[in-house]
């Protein structure tokens, strides 16, 4: 079961105007379970399901492509319901106006952070970092791994464009969506939480 009103408390308890400036907690479909407070409902329902459109996509997209025979077999079994075989664990969306990070909790629970930016460099473009389970953090610690390493994630492009305040505010928004993700994940492993895969969510 999950405690609405105790992680609507961690989560605002973590905000800032800055660098973290709205945290939720949702599912893969968009649902939102608990978000930091003060939050336009509306809005953030918008960024949500901005958010799933993007995880499911790229979900997709990290999927390896089955070759003809596969694909008969698929289309000859279309019954049966596979699990993907590469598990997206985080994604990052970088806008010109916001840093939208979002990392697996567990499977089915999605821990958000929305994020402010530093005035971007001329010539920004928004870009989209996916990562596997077996994926490199994205950003790298070391900045001059930064273009290397984004440039092997998922839609992500050249980041010559990105300043050093820029990835180092990024950085530090990776490293509290982890610390948070890891805080919330211990807690309902204490509690024996697990989400459910079907039906309804046990909340208080």
């Amino acid at each position: 079961m999950l405690n609405a009103r105790a992680l609507t408390e961690l989560l605002t308890l973590n905000t800032d105007d800055t660098l973290c400036k709205q945290w939720w907690l949702m599912t893969p479909n968009g649902t939102l379970l608990a978000y930091s407070q003060p939050s336009g409902i509306k809005t953030l329902r918008n960024k949500a399901a901005m958010v799933a459109l993007s995880w499911q996509e790229h979900q997709l997209l990290m999927q390896p492509q089955p070759n003809d025979s596969e694909q008969d077999e698929d289309e000859a079994s279309t019954s049966q319901i596979r699990e993907p075989v590469v598990t997206l664990r985080a994604l990052t969306i970088e806008s010109t106006t916001s840093n939208v990070l979002t990392t697996r909790v567990q499977a089915g629970l999605l821990l958000t952070l929305g994020g402010g930016v530093p005035p971007r460099r001329h010539g920004f473009e928004p870009k989209t970092s996916a990562e596997g389970d077996d994926d490199a953090v994205y950003p790298p610690e070391d900045t001059a791994e930064a273009a290397t390493s984004s440039e092997e994630l998922t839609t992500s492009r050249p980041s010559s464009t990105m300043s050093n305040a820029a990835i180092s505010i990024l950085r530090l928004q990776r490293k509290k969506l982890d610390a948070l993700a890891d805080a919330i994940l211990d807690e309902l492993e204490r509690t024996g939480f697990t989400m459910p895969g079907k039906g309804a969510i046990d909340m208080f």
